[in-house]
């Protein structure tokens, strides 16, 4: 483990970072335009778990190059999101237990300055457990909204547009970046690395039914994003080049099942208000168990 993080700080990014030993170059320019814009801002701590393929001593020396007080984890395997995430999380819970905010983020992500603001003054007025920003998509779509814009081209435009793109108001949904009330995510627990074993896949969804529980479901609670802030997402920069991806999906989905049952997907289809997708996964599970008990 190397490197130092500011105390100080009341928001702690995490990220698992994997460079690809066949696409090298365009990974570390991400990497890159993702740490050096996220130096913009005052909160620049990260804790990275390093998947592959660079010696922590050399992204060290990198991420101090970029700009920001980076703390790496990791040997340089890739472990998988949740594991690593996970790791992440309870270094910060041991180590920094009076961090108050922690964000999830993408090495294919661009922050305008003080893009975390607004999303910290919400969690601090509300009683969200977490909170996303909107994106901006390589295809130049906002997400949530649906709405198309023309794609800068280099990290200087992005940088310039995001910050025009602000409006009032917060809207059901959810996308990366994250950032979680440390309270709340330490009392759900984070990932449950005994049951999410595939390198990714649903691990986003194991967290929102654990908050909808923790909230408590006669609450109804949804995710949220609040649309004062905006951050570039390329979105599956790495994940869908991953070898065996649907063997990961698959583990998983088994591991979310596993967690929470057929009731967790149903809630699942109400808090991402698609119920095509997570309705038929409890069908299939459903017709699963009606197999066994024959």
């Amino acid at each position: 483990m190397t490197g130092a993080i500011n105390t100080e700080g009341r928001l702690i990014h995490t990220l698992p970072l994997l460079l690809r030993q066949e696409s090298m170059s365009v990974d570390l320019a991400m990497t890159e335009n993702c740490l050096r814009s996220l130096a913009l801002s005052p909160e620049r701590s990260v804790i990275i778990y390093n998947q592959g393929c660079l010696a922590n001593e050399d992204l060290q020396q990198l991420t101090s190059q970029w700009g920001v007080d980076a703390h790496i984890l990791g040997d340089g395997h890739n472990i998988g999101i949740a594991q690593a995430r996970q790791a992440c999380f309870e270094y910060i819970w041991r180590e920094l237990p009076q961090t108050a905010w922690t964000s999830e983020i993408h090495v294919d992500m661009i922050f305008p300055a003080h893009w975390y603001a607004p999303l910290l003054r919400y969690l601090e007025t509300s009683q969200e457990p977490m909170i996303s920003p909107g994106i901006v998509t390589a295809g130049g779509v906002m997400q949530p909204l649906e709405e198309q814009i023309t794609v800068p081209a280099d990290m200087e435009g992005w940088l310039e547009l995001l910050p025009t793109l602000s409006r009032e108001g917060v809207v059901y949904g959810f996308v990366h970046p994250v950032i979680h009330h440390n309270e709340a995510l330490r009392a759900i627990g984070g990932y449950d690395i005994r049951l999410l074993k595939g390198k990714q896949g649903f691990e986003d969804d194991s967290l929102l039914v654990g908050y909808s529980y923790y909230i408590g479901t006669r609450q109804r609670w949804r995710p949220q994003i609040c649309l004062q802030s905006w951050v570039y997402h390329a979105t599956l920069a790495q994940r869908m080049s991953m070898p065996d991806k649907l063997d990961d999906f698959a583990r998983n989905e088994v591991g979310l099942v596993a967690q929470y049952g057929i009731q967790g997907l149903r809630e699942l289809a109400r808090v991402h208000d698609r119920p095509a997708t997570f309705l038929g996964l409890a069908q299939k599970y459903m017709s699963s168990q009606k197999g066994l008990d024959a």
